[in-house]
Parts: C-alpha cells; structure tokens; sequence
C-alpha cells in the first residue's frame, strides 16, 4: 500500500513539473534559429522580433524551443527574453473592451500577428487574456485564439 502513495505522489509532481510551460519571445530584429546548439550549425530560420516560442531545454547559451506548428530549433539565449507575446492562431481575431464575448471590438486582428500579453489584473477572466497590439491598442481576446500563453 505504501508503494502505491509514493507512486501516485512521484507521478503528481511530475505532472506539476510537466506542466509548467515556459515561454519566450525574439528580442533581436531577426533571430536565427539552428538544427543544432552552435552558431556553426545549419540555420532554420529567421524570426521577427516578439515571436513567441515554447522553451523545452536551456544549454549554456543556448534555448532549444518549438514554435507553434510544433517545429524545434535552437537559438541563443541573448536572442529570446522573458517577455510574453502570443501569436493570432484565427483568420480574424476580435480584441474586446472586456473579458467577455459582449465587450465590445476594440480592434480587429489578421492571423500570425504578435500581441504583447499584459500581466493578469483585477478584470481578468478564465479562458480570456489581456494583449497589446504594437499600435498601443489594449484589449481582450480568448485563450483558445492565440498560441503561447
């Protein structure tokens, strides 16, 4: 019986661990991304600045990360910062006065554009976030409508 405990106890903070996702974002105009931790390594790719990435390993200088189509890469860790943005992940996205579908429209967002995630305050609801457009427009959109949060 005690093996059981111990089991089920090993396997919820692993599951707690598991699930504390860390997030980063380009701070450089144009961050390279590699298929290996060397800045000999073969580049991917370039990113924008604010592209939000998830962090799965940090290597000395370096972060390797996935992107949300589920692509690795490795980058320098000079390149990302903890800021938070998220990516659009809909055609058209409504940024909303409230966190509530009956807010109204504040701004009207293309797929693939980063908004700036602000810290969680007092009007915050579940399932929705409070973001930046780079325009300086603040507003509401739904979780389940943006990638890296």
């Amino acid at each position: 019986m005690p093996d059981r405990r111990l089991l089920a106890l090993g396997l919820l903070l692993w599951a707690s661990v598991a699930s504390a996702t860390e997030y980063r974002s380009a701070s450089s105009r144009a961050a390279v991304l590699y298929d290996a931790p060397n800045a000999s390594a073969r580049k991917l790719y370039v990113v924008n600045q604010g592209y939000p990435a998830e962090v799965l390993i940090t290597q000395g200088d370096w972060v390797k990360l996935r992107d949300r189509s589920g692509s690795l890469a490795w980058g320098q860790k000079s390149e990302w910062s903890s800021k938070r943005t998220v990516l659009v992940n809909v055609a058209q996205l409504d940024m909303r006065s409230k966190p509530e579908a009956a807010g109204s429209v504040v701004a009207r967002v293309s797929r693939d554009v980063v908004l700036e995630l602000l810290p969680i305050g007092k009007e915050a609801q579940p399932g929705w976030l409070q973001v930046r457009h780079r325009d300086g427009v603040t507003g509401w959109v739904r979780l389940a409508d943006v990638w890296g949060a």
